[in-house]
């Protein structure tokens, strides 16, 4: 990192990747220098949208449709034109914020630091409730119900499918490649509802040289640390970047592989010669750690939070797309008294529109009509909580069935 990557205005700074860090020999480094201001979404972008390689690849909620979103896509960035810094505040070059995929904090960013621990505070009945929810749900359950809708985004990426040369990439639904001979085999998905799991806030991270569990079915890279019984941790949205990657079969370890050429003579480099035992060789001689010379392909998950891709309120999910308890008459006045001055099914029934969404070219189909969305039994529930009760309380005797 230098100064230009953050402060150059002029979108010419550029910086091969092979180079170490070094910018490209052909760019006019004086007048970039002399064109320098604040940081934009543009320059933050320029690393944050690619993360994975490309643009939208690993993050689902960052992409270059951020740099001119429209209202739905990001209510903050295309309904306000928030730069990354209105939310990422710096102090003494110390950027705030926390990515669930690396151990890096230099301060943390929350909804409630602008919107408040009772961020609903219109007065009414439905707020109450609401703020009760905020207690244990994450904002972006409800704000952001569905990730990658500005932008598809890489779900799956097989490293073991590699090097085939006869493969021919063949485009999906989305425009999108399903396979690059360097890089393997893939799959996009656009609109995705949420993976919901327990946070408190940590994650378990497996780190260059940790041991991993070669016989179990799924390798969780990143995951979150949480309980549905203990009260600091929040339910919370995240995608799951699955893949297949390659772990030492000896030493129980991800396997590091040299795959960008360092020059023409390169003989090793993966992306170069398609070897994998030499770019193991490499990579793990780089990295510092000893390769046994066999290696496995397991598959590999990282949860990634979502943060970003926030929907206006009007499109929040309603009671009954969570609650499938209310999709009947019977809805809030189960437990108030009727009040002929608020529509108890209007209240519990107005939310997200999947339907408009569709008609905004957006592949939402089968959530039209969808409840039980964060689907309460994988959370630990032993279902609708308005039916069976809470996770700390039950429902007054006598509301627990309809």
């Amino acid at each position: 990192m230098d100064c230009l990557v953050c402060h150059d205005t002029t979108g010419k700074y550029k910086k091969p990747g092979p180079d170490a860090g070094m910018p490209a020999k052909d760019i006019d480094l004086k007048f970039i220098a002399q064109n320098v201001g604040h940081s934009s979404r543009a320059s933050c972008g320029s690393c944050h949208f690619n993360g994975g390689g490309g643009d939208a690849v690993k993050h689902a909620d960052l992409s270059r449709q951020l740099l001119e979103p429209s209202r739905n896509c990001d209510v903050h960035m295309g309904g306000y034109d928030f730069t990354c810094a209105e939310c990422h505040e710096t102090r003494n070059h110390k950027i705030a914020g926390r990515s669930s995929s690396v151990p890096v904090a230099e301060g943390e960013v929350t909804c409630q630091q602008c919107h408040s621990k009772d961020p609903h505070y219109c007065g009414s009945v439905l707020d109450h409730h609401l703020n009760k929810h905020a207690k244990t749900l994450d904002c972006n359950v409800c704000h952001a119900p569905v990730y990658a809708k500005c932008k598809p985004t890489k779900t799956w990426w097989d490293w073991s499918k590699a090097g085939d040369k006869k493969r021919k990439p063949k485009k999906d639904k989305y425009g999108k490649p399903d396979y690059n001979k360097k890089k393997g085999e893939f799959k996009w998905d656009e609109s995705v509802v949420p993976t919901y799991a327990w946070d408190s806030g940590f994650m378990k991270r497996v780190l260059m040289g940790d041991k991993v569990d070669l016989n179990a079915d799924v390798i969780n890279i990143t995951e979150p640390v949480g309980s549905m019984n203990d009260p600091g941790s929040k339910i919370v949205p995240f995608k799951i970047m699955k893949a297949v990657q390659a772990i030492d079969a000896d030493h129980d370890y991800v396997l590091v592989p040299h795959l960008w050429p360092r020059d023409k003579d390169d003989t090793t480099a993966y992306w170069k010669n398609f070897d994998w035992e030499k770019a193991f060789q490499d990579g793990m001689k780089a990295v510092g750690l000893d390769y046994s010379g066999s290696y496995k392909w397991k598959e590999t998950w990282m949860y990634w939070r979502l943060d970003h891709e926030v929907m206006p309120k009007e499109m929040a999910l309603s009671c009954v797309q969570c609650h499938d308890s209310l999709a009947g008459d019977k809805t809030c006045n189960r437990c108030h008294q009727d009040n002929r001055e608020v529509d108890f099914k209007r209240v519990a029934h107005k939310g997200t529109d999947f339907s408009y969404m569709k008609s905004q070219g957006r592949d939402v189909d089968e959530l039209i009509n969808k409840t039980d969305y964060i689907d309460f039994k994988a959370l630990g529930y032993k279902g609708d909580p308005i039916i069976h009760g809470g996770r700390f309380k039950k429902l007054p005797m006598g509301y627990q069935k309809q």
